[in-house]
């Protein structure tokens, strides 16, 4: 399964990729083992985004700072295949100041077939592919629209989080890079 099979047309697509010294199985171990304790640009963009919902009694925590930073994606993993590539998938409505409704949980084929009006469908991988110097880590994100209104709303949220958005994603590649790389050269 790769991101195709959730998502295959997008609104909005975010692509970062980094080339790191080391072998596929180190990076994909570091990958996983992440925390998003040890990423403060994450951490601060996370909490902010969080605070409207744990102002309404929302939110609940789960482990917070001791999660790794694959655990607090948005959206339930669908596919995985170690060492190669992970994928996440899934509706939501991050538009909306307490989160919206609560999304069902779907796998790659429900998240595709989606239709209801008012959500955006949201795929999401990492991907691992072997590169001169080592392993090319990368991810890229897909948001489609279910409906013309929706879409017009999330773009317009989408011009206000995207910053914030590819930011964390560089700071995982790098935080994965340093990690992984500190580890090859031992």
């Amino acid at each position: 399964m790769d991101l195709d099979d959730v998502v295959p047309v997008a609104d909005h697509v975010t692509r970062q990729s980094r080339v790191i010294d080391a072998r596929p199985s180190v990076v994909w171990e570091e990958l996983h083992r992440l925390r998003l304790s040890s990423m403060p640009v994450s951490l601060l963009l996370s909490a902010v985004r969080a605070l409207p919902v744990l102002l309404t009694g929302r939110g609940r925590r789960h482990g917070g700072l001791d999660r790794t930073f694959l655990d607090v994606v948005p959206i339930p993993e669908l596919a995985s295949d170690p060492p190669s590539h992970v994928v996440f998938g899934g509706v939501l409505q991050p538009w909306r100041l307490a989160g919206g409704k609560r999304p069902p949980v779907l796998d790659a084929a429900g998240v595709r077939e989606w239709s209801e009006p008012g959500w955006v469908k949201v795929g999401m991988e990492f991907r691992l592919a072997p590169a001169l110097g080592g392993t090319r880590l990368s991810c890229e994100t897909r948001i489609v629209a279910t409906d013309a209104p929706t879409r017009r709303r999330f773009g317009l949220y989408w011009l206000a989080v995207r910053p914030g958005s590819s930011a964390i994603r560089w700071e995982l590649l790098t935080a994965v890079a340093m990690r992984a790389e500190a580890r090859a050269g031992s």
